[in-house]
């Protein structure tokens, strides 16, 4: 068989279209395979995004069911707290007054009853949960922050106040006061002003708290 004979010019002639078909057969592949990869990858996306929903909603069930237990939990104590502040403002007029920047004291027991007693938290149940307070809904959590806040404040003055009460070395007759306070006298007005603080939003906040639980707002008016 010559090579130069018609036959051998048919035979690369066939060449051509098998390599031709297989060009286009292997693209026709390719682009099918990219297809199913491109298929592939949008429903792994849909998968990713589905487990994603999931496991949120798993976070925002897990944050409702710790929030509804942190509200059991500190019900009584934030419900109870602007009564028991409201005691300890009761107790100041009663127990001091300022004549001319001078501090008197008119009874010495119930102000460091009332001192003492301001000295320790009032949110004790709060505080033993503060890594957990960011459950509550809405503005809740921080809210509930402030006031331990102003909790921490409040024992700080009342620590360092009843430290400043000092008993007269010596009485005379007629010294209507034994016991001085050796600070300044605007001390009681600056606690007083922060304790009527604290109290204004703790009403506010038993109020929305109890909502939140699912308990009727409660009548501060008395506390106002």
């Amino acid at each position: 068989m010559c090579p130069l004979a018609v036959d051998w010019g048919n035979i690369a002639d066939w060449a051509a279209v098998v390599v031709g078909f297989g060009a286009a057969a292997g693209t026709i592949w390719v682009a099918s395979a990219a297809n199913e990869t491109s298929k592939r990858a949008t429903e792994i996306a849909e998968d990713a995004k589905g487990i994603a929903k999931q496991q949120s909603d798993q976070v925002l069930a897990q944050q409702r069911a710790n929030a509804e237990i942190l509200g059991r939990l500190l019900l009584q104590e934030i419900s109870s707290l602007p009564a028991r502040l409201s005691t300890i403002i009761v107790g100041l007029p009663k127990a001091v007054r300022v004549v001319d920047g001078q501090v008197l004291i008119e009874d010495h027991d119930l102000l460091t009853r009332m001192l003492d007693d301001a000295r320790w938290s009032v949110v004790p149940q709060s505080e033993s949960v503060l890594g957990r307070i960011h459950d509550l809904p809405d503005a809740l959590g921080p809210d509930l922050a402030t006031l331990i806040g102003h909790s921490g404040t409040m024992r700080d003055m009342a620590f360092r106040m009843l430290g400043r009460i000092k008993e007269s070395p010596r009485q005379y007759i007629g010294q209507q006061y034994r016991f001085a306070y050796e600070g300044r006298s605007d001390d009681f007005e600056l606690l007083e002003e922060h304790l009527k603080f604290f109290k204004k939003h703790s009403i506010d906040y038993a109020q929305r708290f109890r909502r939140f639980v699912g308990t009727d707002e409660g009548n501060f008016a008395y506390f106002q």
